[in-house]
């Protein structure tokens, strides 16, 4: 750290500019040194703009004018020159940047290119004869874990992300989240009760294993226990001392272990309860804070859990059909764009004297009679087909067939199934060609049903 302040301190007092040493830090840049500017950011992901491009690249890099390709480090101030060197040793690799921001532009910049990149390399090199960069805090250990949380996309991500940082947080080598299913929805794993995502450190006793053959019955009164009494944790031996409700763990090798609910998955109503096991093969003793640090991590992760949840609840509704639940034309968009020449056939389908039902039974009857044949030609297709809704009282089945005369037979099997349910349909089948757009087989699809429709001996008809 002096090392990192000495050169931050000379460069500024030489340049009067903005100078700065951000250092690798898990999966960040941490500001180490900073010197110049009233406001300097405590971190940066390691693909932050020019500060990324140095650390991906290895190379020094100075932007002549940066008031509008660069975005500043430091809040509010202009930008007129940037020069960013690398920090770096052959014993320890890239290790962060060296950053030099000017509120003006800078010519012969090329000198200051040199410069900085020889400060920078010395800078490395009394860095690894230090031990090299200063180890992770709890407090950045924890802001590390957060921003983990916050950035991922996928709630299965999200789980194993949680499991990794109660492994990191406590020391211990394992780590394991049930999930138990309350609300009809897709939780991060299977329905009911799950093992829904573990961790063990490489080398670690293979205790998320033993808990994955344990009977449904016992993970869920242990997901009871943990979320009925709190955060806990062992505090001696448990051959040794009562471990009631948690036998099958002691049975499996566990000899320490932090539980923690993870609250807060469903605020309003729980979509699904869940615990966090964080274990090990050795009597560990473990510092109460880290149970408290552990509980803040999980009640994190539920809330972004439940962020995950309902944006992917939103991209259902966006691309469902709301009165049927079919995929729409988002979906259908894609899945026409993939359709392969030669075994790609499109069914359109259309609904029989549909405006007849509408007129004199009314549109509630008639939705009633589209939802009961959405479902009945969803039932009717093989595991891989799709129907999708494109209109009114027009559907789209896409299937991946060895022919045309499968793709005939799957109509008349989803015709045969619309009478099941007391209406008749009208369907037009084409297979897509070779060099044939798929917009054209649709449209030949198109044709065929309407012909199909004009005559009354006909309801599946092969487009030509």
């Amino acid at each position: 750290m002096r090392a990192c302040n000495t050169v931050v301190s000379v460069l500024n007092a030489r340049t009067r500019a903005p100078v700065d040493v951000l250092l690798l830090n898990g999966g960040h840049l941490s500001l180490v040194a900073s010197g110049g500017a009233w406001q300097a950011p405590h971190s940066v992901p390691v693909h932050y703009g020019i500060v990324g491009r140095v650390l991906a690249t290895g190379r020094t890099v100075s932007i002549g004018d940066a008031s509008i390709a660069y975005a500043g480090l430091h809040h509010r101030r202009p930008v007129g020159s940037v020069v960013c060197a690398p920090i770096s040793c052959p014993s320890l690799g890239p290790m962060g940047v060296l950053n030099l921001e000017f509120d003006r532009l800078v010519p012969g910049l090329g000198r200051w290119r040199g410069e900085l990149t020889e400060i920078a390399l010395r800078l490395g090199a009394r860095i690894a004869e230090l031990g090299g960069p200063p180890a992770e805090s709890g407090a950045e250990r924890l802001l590390r874990h957060t921003l983990a949380f916050a950035a991922a996309q996928d709630r299965r991500v999200l789980a194993e992300l949680a499991c990794r940082a109660a492994v990191e947080t406590s020391g211990l080598s394992s780590a394991a989240l049930l999930v138990r299913r309350v609300a009809d929805t897709s939780t991060w794993l299977s329905p009911d009760l799950a093992l829904g995502m573990s961790y063990t450190v490489p080398g670690g006793a293979p205790l998320t294993e033993h808990l994955a053959k344990l009977d449904r019955r016992g993970l869920s009164e242990m997901i009871d226990a943990v979320c009925r009494h709190g955060a806990s944790q062992t505090l001696g031996d448990p051959s040794l001392i009562d471990a009631r409700g948690f036998e099958q763990l002691v049975d499996a090798g566990v000899r320490t272990l932090i539980a923690v609910p993870v609250r807060g998955i469903g605020v309003k109503s729980p979509l699904a309860d869940a615990a966090m096991l964080v274990m090990d093969q050795l009597a560990i003793g473990v510092d109460p804070t880290v149970v408290s640090v552990l509980e803040l991590l999980m009640a994190n992760a539920a809330m972004c859990y439940e962020r995950l949840y309902h944006l992917a609840r939103l991209r259902d509704l966006a691309d469902s059909d709301p009165l049927t639940g079919l995929p729409h034309l988002g979906p259908f968009t894609e899945r026409l764009a993939a359709a392969s020449a030669g075994r790609t056939a499109l069914l359109v389908i259309d609904v029989d004297d549909f405006k007849q039902v509408n007129d004199t039974l009314g549109h509630a009857a008639g939705d009633q009679l589209l939802i009961r044949l959405a479902d009945a030609l969803r039932d009717a297709l093989r595991a891989g087909d799709e129907v999708f809704r494109v209109g009114g009282d027009e559907f789209v089945a896409v299937l991946d067939v060895p022919d045309e005369a499968e793709a005939v037979r799957i109509a008349r099997r989803l015709a045969a199934a619309a009478h099941g349910v007391g209406n008749g349909i009208s369907v037009g089948v084409a297979l897509r060609r070779q060099d044939e757009p798929a917009e054209a087989t649709l449209r030949r699809a198109d044709e065929a049903m309407y012909l199909a429709k004009e005559d009354d001996q006909v309801e599946v008809r092969l487009a030509v």
